[in-house]
């Protein structure tokens, strides 16, 4: 048997050196995607939390608005999210009755407050229920349902205990 040759020897040796040092450019790479993604996605929580505020919002708009157009005799029962990310919320129900009737989410998130108003139908509105205190919808107080019956003159809101 013939012994290998000295250059021989020394190309196992490179292609080592080569294979480890291109894995270690693909880790740093990796890392460094990682971290990019990971920031990223952190400054998005943000963003994420004000959108399902505002359709949290929108549902009861919805709500509010399919009940006065129903008219006379309509009923229905809405169930709306007890929480936006695990937090409670509030609903101020007090611009109802203004001229310009009006409902308002209340929303403190991880990094900001966040707070919408909301047009709703003009219509005579009538909160009833000891739930409904001060004219404010605390979502985590009662259950998640609110009951609301149109008898042609006034709407009535009802949380349900």
């Amino acid at each position: 048997m013939q012994k290998p040759s000295a250059s021989y020897r020394s190309l196992h040796g490179q292609a080592a050196t080569e294979f480890l040092l291109y894995t270690a450019v693909f880790m740093l790479i990796a890392i460094a995607a990682f971290v990019v993604v990971s920031d990223l996605q952190t400054s998005e929580v943000p963003l994420q939390q004000n959108i399902v505020a505002k359709e949290t919002g929108d549902g009861f708009v919805t709500a509010l608005t399919l009940a006065v157009k129903g008219g006379t005799g309509f009923s229905y029962n809405y169930s709306f999210p007890k929480t936006i990310f695990a937090r409670p919320y509030r609903m101020d129900l007090a611009g109802l009755s203004a001229q310009n009737s009006s409902i308002i989410i209340d929303f403190v998130g991880d990094y900001a407050n966040f707070s919408y108003q909301y047009d709703v139908p003009k219509y005579s509105y009538r909160l009833s229920g000891s739930c409904l205190t001060g004219s404010s919808l605390d979502s985590t107080a009662c259950s998640n349902v609110l009951m609301l019956n149109n008898d042609g003159e006034n709407l009535t809101i009802t949380q349900l205990p």
